[in-house]
């Protein structure tokens, strides 16, 4: 199995496991006070009245929300770098190409082949070191009133022969393009480990 590392600042981004049952219910809560604690460190200087229960209990609900049936992932990772927040969840997956050319296929992987007759999906080319040139996708759904998005990168890895993306969905458009240098940079520090210590 492939697994996606991430050298982003571990006091805002957080691996989150994605296959917990409710056999894992002491797991889970250790996990989540874990990152509130954390999250709470990293932001008791400037913001007046961080609440440990308030940040873990959003942690835990994300925890027992996950997987979504909907999103197809392997993993997931939490962008808890504003408090005031409910943390962002990030999803990765790698897939074995499908037989269509590569091209194709990173557009379909990414979204870009989705239409809505509101606005296309806003595709440009995304360089990582790490893992090469691929595509930024952010791909417009809903109606105009209630315009939701999704922020898709997507990769060939040609090291491992496979597909790599990392997405996240958002009902709040105006943060999310707000903060898109910053989710960029998350792209940026990813890469694939097929042999995690």
């Amino acid at each position: 199995m492939i697994f996606f590392e991430t050298e982003a600042d571990p006091t805002a981004w957080f691996p989150m496991p994605l296959h917990w049952t409710d056999q894992d219910q002491d797991e889970m809560v250790k996990w989540s006070v874990t990152c509130a604690e954390i999250v709470y460190q990293s932001h008791k200087k400037w913001w007046r009245h961080p609440r440990r229960l308030v940040l873990a209990d959003r942690f835990m609900q994300l925890a027992e929300a996950h997987p979504l049936p909907n999103v197809p992932a392997q993993q997931a990772f939490l962008y808890g770098g504003d408090p005031r927040r409910i943390p962002q969840p990030f999803y990765a997956l790698a897939m074995k190409a499908d037989g269509e050319d590569r091209e194709s296929s990173l557009r379909t992987l990414v979204q870009a082949t989705e239409e809505n007759p509101v606005r296309p999906p806003d595709v440009v080319e995304f360089e990582s070191h790490r893992l090469g040139r691929g595509l930024r996708c952010l791909r417009y759904f809903g109606a105009e009133r209630t315009l939701n998005a999704s922020l898709n990168y997507g990769w060939w890895s040609e090291e491992h022969q496979l597909h790599a993306s990392v997405r996240t969905v958002s009902t709040e458009l105006k943060w999310l393009t707000a903060n898109i240098s910053l989710f960029d940079e998350f792209a940026r520090s990813i890469w694939l480990n097929s042999n995690p210590e």
